[in-house]
């Protein structure tokens, strides 16, 4: 059962049964509960429990871990495998340079998750270390979907730039199969009314 104790500032929510602070909004950097679903400020400190601060890092540790991770991928890994396909800076540059950037992109996604365990262990001895991901945090599924947008709209316009036979045979194969999987379900909530399938409209109605 849950012990609540609203005066004690270090555990605002309460404290669960095994005595860590209760964290409804997650909790920051440095251990403490989030009073709010905004960022934590830079610079604040802990409250010097071990314990409270172990249990935080626990429950956060690996959820930072992933962020970090697709940040490095959506910043890093993703621009340039992208720009080692640009024509315009093979061009500029020489195939030999922008194969380098492939190589690149591999070496990044290889070493970020590496990287990101560095910076947590880094922040559990300075807090302000990621201070900042806590307010990034917030704006993570924005900057997702602004990635998704950004590369959809390349694809558009590289895809009529340059269209792909193989790509359109692609797509017409996927409309036979959308209408393949809309008739099936048809046939089935039909069989399952009781409701005849195939049946001959014009001949039913003459009838």
């Amino acid at each position: 059962m849950d012990v609540i104790n609203p005066d004690d500032p270090k555990a605002p929510f309460g404290l669960d049964g095994s005595g860590a602070p209760i964290a409804p909004y997650g909790y920051k950097v440095n251990g403490e509960p989030r009073i709010s679903n905004r960022g934590a400020k830079p610079g604040m400190r802990g409250n010097g429990g071990k314990k409270a601060i172990s249990a935080a890092a626990s429950k956060t540790d690996e959820k930072r871990k992933e962020m970090l991770v697709a940040l490095a991928d959506m910043f890093l890994v993703t621009p340039l495998a992208g720009a080692s396909l640009s024509p315009f800076l093979s061009k500029r540059f020489g195939e030999r340079q922008t194969n380098a950037l492939a190589g690149d992109a591999v070496i990044v996604s290889t070493f970020a998750p590496s990287a990101a365990d560095g910076l947590i262990v880094l922040s559990q001895s300075k807090p302000g270390a990621l201070a900042r991901l806590d307010t990034v945090e917030e704006k993570v599924p924005y900057l997702l979907l602004l990635q998704v947008g950004v590369q959809m709209t390349k694809a558009f316009i590289g895809n009529h730039l340059n269209p792909d036979e193989r790509l359109a045979n692609a797509g017409r194969t996927l409309a036979s199969m959308k209408a393949a999987q809309m008739a099936e379900e048809i046939e089935r909530q039909a069989a399952e009314l009781g409701v005849p399938t195939g049946v001959d409209h014009g001949s039913a109605q003459a009838a």
